[in-house]
């Protein structure tokens, strides 16, 4: 380098002498005897030269879904620190060692007499019997406590869950992939489909695909408007816009098809979806919008008529997020609620995803995403004429799969039938609106919003008083529920397990107040809660946050 130095400087006043030779007895003469301009007009060349290559080749990270500019700043500026800083990347380290080891260990105190290797012998069935008898004895305790959010919507009737189990037992080992070998399996499932798009306005026939859950139902349908955004509009950049209370599993399709979630705001009063932020969003590039039936955190539906206006203007597709609530709305007109029109009824609705697995009363999992056309759906579909192994088609993510969901489904749909459906809607509905009502009348609480399908939320309204330290009160308790942020909030989905001791929670919350008001220092931070939620949100960049999060997975997959 030191010898190359003097021949640059050397070939660059080289250089100099030949263009004011150029320029000799021309009017730029005066202009390039100014050596000061022309060395300035050099390198302000070479370094815009070179700044162009750095903006062209070096790649910065994209804005999260919904970072302000001085949100990603400041979450760069943290990431230098992090990763540059001696002995911060080292620490972070070391903290996401100390959260696996205390998650582990929480795991540990629930797992018992561990397997880590095939046995060389096949273990006897009477010592296997003996081990499931333990595992049953210990994880069905939350069974009938009534303390449980969600999670467990199976009917409290131990009757209807053995037939449940006699019934799909049978077909544990039937693959509705091979239709030829198992036609039952296929015509449960088309039948199961019929049957949910016959609930759901689809007249004249059942236009739909059985998947494992309310995930899968979205990703297909988000992957179905990708697709059918390509192919009918040459959209290579798709963007879908969803309120921020959508849930997670559209943040999923957009990872994982290469979708652009664009983010519009929620009221905070009322917890709908703001329409004039989600339509300001919208481009040529928009393939979908998003409307929930109700979202999972504050239990509140979108306004779908004005969606449903919007998305037929615009020419786009609009999905409804019926997963949580669908089996129990789609009854409400049947014992005189109106929640106005959500379903393919309404024009400019053209797909709804809804979970037999929850309020349908199915066994775990099975989901079902509907369309309003075929032509939509089989963008979601994925075959290949040509692969070495044969022709191969199929209409979900799984390829094969075993028949005991959709079976549970077709038993379950079949055994309650439609007037205990509407029976059991009214029931969870009118329970829903009384707890709104007694949470509401606490002095400390305000509801969110106006939940009126099967979802409350609460948010604290006093300053000392931190509504994560109510749910580790509760939790202690025995009561299983949620926690939900932005604002902070604690969240119960109402079933049928737990509708008849809606007393016994707002008692509890009540008492947990009073407890809290007696000692308002020690419940300040809001226990393990409001340590999570706090820790995170003071983390400027989000995907170093959900970095954190990831090692509660570990945890689980860790034996």
């Amino acid at each position: 380098m030191e010898q190359l130095l003097p021949i640059v400087i050397q070939e660059y006043n080289l250089f100099k002498e030949f263009i004011k030779e150029i320029f000799k007895h021309t009017p730029l003469q005066k202009y390039t005897n100014s050596l000061d301009i022309f060395d300035t007009v050099v390198v302000v060349s070479i370094l815009s030269v070179c700044g162009l290559w750095v903006l062209r080749n070096l790649k910065f990270p994209n804005k999260e879904y919904n970072q302000s500019l001085f949100g990603y700043l400041k979450a760069q500026i943290f990431l230098l620190f992090v990763n540059y800083c001696p002995g911060v990347n080292s620490y972070i380290e070391k903290q996401k060692a100390n959260a696996l080891q205390s998650f582990s260990d929480s795991m540990e105190r629930m797992t018992s007499k561990k397997i880590l290797k095939l046995p060389e012998n096949g273990i006897d069935t009477e010592s296997m019997m003996e081990k499931l008898n333990d595992w049953i004895e210990r994880d069905s305790k939350h069974y009938g406590s009534g303390k449980v959010s969600g999670s467990l919507y199976v009917m409290p009737d131990k009757q209807f869950i053995k037939n449940a189990q006699d019934f799909c037992k049978h077909f544990l080992y039937s693959n509705p992939m091979h239709a030829d070998l198992w036609p039952a399996t296929r015509q449960m499932e088309a039948e199961v489909i019929r049957m949910t798009g016959d609930l759901f306005g689809q007249e004249k026939e059942g236009i739909g695909i059985i998947t494992t859950g309310g995930t899968e139902s979205i990703l297909l349908a988000m992957l179905a408007y990708r697709n059918w955004g390509e192919s009918q509009k040459g959209i290579n950049q798709p963007n879908i816009v969803i309120p921020e209370t959508a849930h997670a599993a559209f943040y999923r399709a957009g990872e994982y098809f290469k979708i652009q979630v664009r983010i519009a705001k929620v009221d905070q009063t009322t917890f709908q979806v703001d329409v004039n932020d989600l339509k300001r969003q919208i481009d040529s590039n928009t393939v979908c919008i998003v409307g929930s039936f109700p979202n999972f955190a504050y239990g509140i539906q979108d306004p779908i008529e004005l969606l449903a206006s919007i998305a037929k203007k615009k020419k786009i597709g609009l999905h409804i997020d019926a997963c949580l609530g669908g089996f129990t709305a789609i009854f409400a007109k049947d014992h005189n609620v109106d929640l106005g029109k959500f379903d393919f009824t309404l024009d400019g609705v053209t797909s709804i995803s809804c979970d037999q697995h929850k309020h349908g009363l199915a066994p775990k999992g099975v989901s079902t995403v509907l369309f309003k056309t075929k032509q939509l759906r089989e963008h979601a579909f994925f075959s290949i004429a040509t692969w070495s192994g044969g022709a191969y088609a199929v209409p979900s993510i799984q390829g094969s799969k075993c028949g005991v969901g959709v079976a549970g489904a077709w038993f379950t749909m079949q055994s309650i039938g439609k007037k205990k459906y509407i029976e059991y809607s009214k029931k969870i509905m009118d329970a829903t609106q009384s707890l709104a009502k007694q949470i509401s009348e606490i002095p400390e609480l305000k509801v969110c919003g106006n939940p009126q399908i099967n979802c409350v939320t609460f948010m604290s309204k006093e300053q000392w008083l931190n509504v994560y330290a109510i749910h580790e009160i509760l939790t202690h308790q025995g009561w299983t529920i949620s926690s939900v942020q932005k604002p902070a909030g604690v969240h119960i989905s109402l079933t049928l397990q737990n509708v008849s001791n809606l007393k016994q929670y707002v008692h509890d919350i009540k008492a947990a107040i009073e407890k809290i008001k007696a000692n308002p220092q020690e419940y300040k931070k809001g226990g393990e809660m409001g340590t999570l939620y706090g820790t995170t949100q003071k983390i400027p960049d989000s995907k170093l946050a959900g970095q954190a999060l990831k090692v509660y997975l570990d945890s689980l997959l860790k034996i």
